[in-house]
């Protein structure tokens, strides 16, 4: 993985989580937020924790906000401050902006200003989890874009006992299987509740036989992606 530099503005509930989970991964993480105590809450689990004024450019400037490789603007409450600070952020030369929306409008101002990277956090979940509890094959489900995801899905029965070449689930529905987990038998384990484990068969070829229980990793559109489990 390459280490990136990346800067947060705006550590609310996502920019906080957001944050760390950059930093755990490995990456230079730069924290900014106007609330003192919020900084001192999150400086452990970031390289560097800033209080400063999303609005001011020079204090944003102070910062080196224009050598980050990419920068994400996540307030959520204050949309006023968010324009202004993507403004300033296009003014100085930050590279690979996103930002955050709540409506249609916002979306739109955000656009005008040209930043390309827009996105909604509470929308790409609830979308998330309504295809997960609407078809209860999807495992889980991560929003690539507005269009495309990621998706572990359990193999399908049609499937079962069929080759991926045979299955040509790429050519009828224009998936991409990424990668296939399938839970196999550990004779070493003493308990039962550890006598299965999972195991990533790596990239799959087309002479690999589908099993049951496996679990797809794919790659497709959300209209394939239904059209898949429906059959």
């Amino acid at each position: 993985m390459e280490r990136k530099k990346i800067a947060v503005i705006g550590i609310g509930s996502f920019g906080k989580l957001f944050a760390k989970y950059l930093f755990q991964e490995g990456h230079e993480v730069l924290a900014i937020d106007k609330r003192e105590d919020i900084i001192q809450d999150i400086k452990d689990f970031t390289t560097v924790a800033v209080s400063l004024d999303a609005t001011d450019e020079s204090a944003l400037r102070s910062q080196a906000i224009e050598e980050m490789d990419i920068v994400v603007l996540a307030i959520a409450d204050d949309f006023q401050t968010s324009v202004i600070c993507a403004d300033i952020l296009k003014k100085i030369g930050a590279k690979n902006i996103y930002a955050r929306y709540q409506t249609d409008l916002q979306q739109k101002i955000l656009s005008l200003l040209g930043i390309a990277n827009l996105f909604n956090p509470e929308e790409r979940a609830a979308r998330s989890m309504s295809e997960m509890l609407g078809y209860s094959s999807v495992k889980s489900n991560f929003l690539v874009s507005e269009e495309y995801s990621v998706v572990e899905v359990n193999v399908p029965k049609r499937y079962i006992d069929k080759t991926i070449a045979e299955a040509d689930i790429r050519h009828k529905y224009e998936i991409n299987i990424i990668t296939i987990k399938r839970y196999i038998v550990n004779k070493e384990s003493k308990r039962a509740s550890d006598s299965k484990i999972e195991k990533i068969l790596g990239i799959p070829k087309g002479s690999m036989t589908l099993r049951e229980n496996d679990i797809l990793v794919i790659f497709a559109s959300q209209q394939s992606l239904n059209k898949f489990l429906e059959g």
